[in-house]
Parts: C-alpha cells; structure tokens; sequence
C-alpha cells in the first residue's frame, strides 16, 4: 500500500500545531496505509512545533503510521540547537 502525503504548513508554531495535530489525526484515521509527513515548507517554526514532531513520531502513539520527510533547513537548525534527532 502506498502511503498518502500530508503537508504541514510554512509556518508550524504554538499558534497552530493544534490545528495541524487534529489535522494529521483525522488522516491517520481516515487511512490505513500511514502517512508521509512533508516538511519541506515549513521555514518558521518553535519549540512546540518540534514538540508536534517529536509526538507525531512517537511510535505507540499512532502505531508505526507516520513518518516525516523532507525536514526543512528551519527544522534541521532547531533541531541542532536543542540537540534532537528527528
């Protein structure tokens, strides 16, 4: 089965990562594939963002069925600041 796509928004911050959790929970549960997190758009992002990637990744959370993809150079540098490997 080929894995639908998801594409999080330019901005991913305490603003919005709510609005984007309830999003990708209804994908996931809409499909039975799993689901390609794109993060090639995001350019601004906090710490709630990465907060939003760490649980979206988190595998008993939703079984396996996520995975992100094309981290964006925002994500890699805040990443680095706050030492995490996404």
């Amino acid at each position: 089965m080929m894995k639908v796509m998801y594409s999080l928004p330019e901005s991913l911050t305490k603003d919005n990562v709510l609005i984007c959790f309830k999003e990708i929970q209804e994908h996931v549960n809409k499909i039975k594939s799993g689901l390609n997190i794109d993060c090639t758009e995001v350019i601004n992002i906090d710490s709630a963002g990465i907060a939003l990637l760490l649980e979206l990744i988190t595998p008993h959370k939703f079984h396996h069925q996520i995975k992100l993809v094309n981290l964006s150079a925002s994500i890699h540098e805040l990443c680095a600041l706050y030492q995490i490997n996404l």
